[in-house]
C-alpha cells in the first residue's frame, strides 16, 4: 500500500529503560489509519465540512476523534490527553474545530452519511487487497 497522505506522525518504538508514555500503544492504530491512506479518503469525501484553508482537515479530526475513543475517551474534551504527547498524535484539533466540523456534518446529514458509508466500504476494500 502506498502512503501518500499521512494524519499522524511517524513514531519509532524502542527500548531505552526510560519513563513509559500513557497510550503510546496508540500509535498502532496511528499507524494503521495512515497505511490505509485514511486522510486522503476522509479529504476526498468530507472536505465540504471544513473550510478551504482550515489547518485540520478531516483526516485529522476524525483520525483524532477514532484514536481518542480507542484510548477510551467519551467526549470531545477527552482529546485532550491526545493534545498532552504532541510528540505521538501531532497537532490535535481544538474542541472548538471538532465542534464546528460536527456542526456542518450534521447541517448535511445525507452528506455524510453518504461520505461516511462509501469511506467504509473503500477502507475495507484497502484492508482486505494489502491483507492478500
Amino acid at each position: 500500500m502506498i502512503n501518500t497522505t499521512r494524519v499522524f506522525p511517524s513514531v519509532p518504538a524502542a527500548l531505552t529503560g526510560q519513563s513509559l508514555v500513557s497510550h503510546a500503544g496508540l500509535n498502532v492504530l496511528t499507524s494503521f489509519l495512515d497505511a490505509t491512506g485514511f486522510g486522503a479518503l476522509c479529504e476526498d469525501r468530507f472536505s465540504q465540512f471544513v473550510p478551504e484553508r482550515a489547518i485540520h482537515r478531516p483526516g485529522r479530526i476524525l483520525g483524532s476523534l477514532a484514536v481518542m475513543l480507542a484510548g477510551g475517551g467519551e467526549h470531545v474534551s477527552d482529546l485532550d490527553v491526545l493534545r498532552n504527547s504532541p510528540g505521538l498524535f501531532g497537532q490535535v484539533p481544538s474542541n472548538a474545530t471538532v465542534s464546528r466540523f460536527v456542526e456542518r456534518a450534521a447541517d448535511q446529514p445525507e452528506a455524510f452519511a453518504h461520505g461516511f458509508s462509501t469511506l467504509g466500504r473503500r477502507l475495507r476494500s484497502r484492508i482486505w487487497a494489502a491483507a492478500g
